[in-house]
């Protein structure tokens, strides 16, 4: 009995769901859906139901529930693929403008994590820069990264308004063949949170990421942060080759 009515519930949860993308499709981005008392009465379900299905929603990215104010139509998720693109790349190629304010420049001697993790001896001279990320304007990552000062001869603030990866390859002649990013959810702090327009403590990906040029070289690493309400990450799953299976020779 208990598993029936689970069932039955759960169906409902996702009527109600239904019901509510239909609005959310109809709706533009920030405005207000009615409220849960008339959508209750009008659809004749549950508060407890209606409420299920809005934590669905909000937690899918399609709704944002702010207490005391009510619900409303979240702005899509930017999607970004784990791959060796860049953020600028990713953007155009979904029709967005891509945009970077530099916010911090420095220049600075190597401690012992980043020289181990960019293979150089410790207090060798490196770049630190952080950089604002945008989409059509609106404020969606902070991007931290860490480069030898040897690498990146000259480089200025203003050399940083473009595409990091196509500086690296048409300046310096340093393609990005390969990489390795570490993702784990993280909530915004206040300085972070005020950067990127929101509330402090919102969930956020941070993505630690080591890049490589030619013969396994590590390029640069970084350490990235965006908005978990406005971001999304997509990866490409293979399977991994079986190994290969040793002969065994039988004794003559």
């Amino acid at each position: 009995m208990a598993n029936d009515a689970f069932g039955s519930a759960t169906g409902k949860v996702a009527q109600v769901r239904g019901r509510l993308l239909e609005l959310i499709d109809g709706g533009d981005e920030g405005v207000a859906l009615p409220s849960e008392r008339r959508l209750a009465h009008d659809w004749g379900v549950a508060r407890m139901t209606l409420r299920r299905a809005l934590d669905d929603l909000a937690t899918a990215g399609f709704v944002v529930r702010e207490h005391g104010r009510g619900n409303f139509v979240a702005r899509p998720k930017l999607n970004r693929r784990l791959a060796m693109t860049s953020f600028s790349e990713e953007m155009r190629s979904r029709g967005l403008v891509p945009g970077s304010e530099t916010l911090e420049f420095r220049r600075l001697p190597a401690g012992p994590r980043h020289a181990r993790t960019l293979r150089i001896p410790v207090n060798t001279p490196i770049v630190r820069f952080t950089r604002l990320r945008t989409a059509d304007g609106d404020p969606i990552g902070l991007e931290t990264t860490w480069v030898a000062d040897d690498v990146v001869p000259g480089l200025t603030p203003a050399d940083l308004n473009g595409s990091w990866y196509d500086l690296l390859a048409g300046r310096y002649g340093i393609p990005i063949l390969t990489g390795r990013t570490t993702i784990e959810p993280t909530l915004l702090d206040e300085q972070d949170a005020a950067l990127l327009h929101t509330e402090p403590g919102r969930p956020a990906f941070q993505l630690d990421v080591v890049t490589f040029g030619a013969n396994g070289r590590v390029v640069e690493c970084g350490t990235d942060i965006f908005r978990g309400d406005r971001f999304q990450l997509t990866a490409e799953l293979r399977p991994v080759p079986a190994p290969a299976l040793r002969r065994v020779r039988r004794p003559a």
